[in-house]
């Protein structure tokens, strides 16, 4: 994914920026031991969002170990010990980084494409690591539907989104039963949906200059604004739905919501200005 749903760790408890941090970490070397080395190198704070959304849906036992990282070698911290959800958010992380890379290498051109042919084995070993193939062949299908709709004449801003969203509704749901998983398929609809219109936004300049692809035909800040501030109203009803098992984690999952992701709103349509 792309890097947009953090929190505003400013306004995050203590205990609160501990926790997210150890999540982070967790999750860091779960990578690693669940898919390979080279994947903890894809890591984004959208997967991190995705893993804290499972904690509160599955209500599972969350362990942690004091340890060091290559980030902080000389200092011990505290790490969230690997758990299902980590361990599925990793896999989801590796399938993500594959099929980014792989589209770079059919799309991009000049040294991006260069580069993205020599990633390309390591992201081939990510994928068969991760052994989610239905997952994979999901991920797969909705990314080919994307591509040709991103190529015909009927594409529009809310047409593309919807699909992506359609995308990120299956990752958050997937392998989840009940209540917990509509509610996932919510969260993940109206994330995936901000996070397309919200990259859109941030790259239409730069696609513009290379002549590259961008559903944003006409730059419009507001009516940016409008539709970023709907898919967030949208994940807030999604996120009320659940009874917390932890208030801690819910906190950061709302930060998240309501403060992170309408500060990266208000960045991107105050430059587009």
């Amino acid at each position: 994914m792309f890097g947009y749903v953090t929190p505003l760790e400013g306004e995050l408890k203590v205990k609160e920026q501990a926790f997210y941090k150890s999540a982070y970490c967790g999750l860091c070397k779960t990578m690693g031991k669940r898919v390979c080395n080279e994947s903890r190198l894809t890591l984004s704070y959208d997967i991190v969002f995705l893993a804290l959304v499972r904690f509160l849906l599955t209500e599972e036992k969350l362990e942690f170990v004091n340890g060091k990282c290559a980030v902080s070698p000389f200092k011990k911290k505290p790490i969230m010990k690997s758990n299902a959800s980590l361990e599925y958010s990793a896999a989801v992380g590796a399938l993500l980084a594959y099929h980014n890379i792989a589209d770079d290498v059919k799309d991009k051109k000049g040294i991006k494409r260069t580069l993205s042919r020599f990633l390309l084995f390591s992201a081939k070993r990510m994928k068969k690591r991760a052994a989610l193939p239905d997952l994979d062949a999901f991920i797969k299908n909705k990314l080919d539907e994307l591509d040709a709709l991103e190529k015909s004449d009927e594409v529009t801003l809310d047409s593309a989104a919807q699909i992506f969203g359609e995308l990120l509704s299956e990752i958050f749901a997937n392998g989840l039963e009940g209540e917990g998983k509509l509610i996932a398929h919510e969260i993940g609809q109206h994330i995936g949906r901000w996070i397309y219109i919200a990259d859109a936004a941030d790259d239409y300049e730069k696609d513009v200059k290379r002549g590259e692809f961008n559903p944003l035909t006409e730059l419009a800040p507001e009516r940016i604004r409008i539709s970023l501030t709907l898919e967030l109203e949208a994940v807030s009803r999604a996120v009320e739905l659940i009874t917390p098992y932890d208030d801690g984690i819910m906190n950061i999952v709302k930060n998240i919501i309501y403060l992170g992701l309408p500060y990266r709103r208000d960045k991107i349509v105050k430059e587009e200005k």
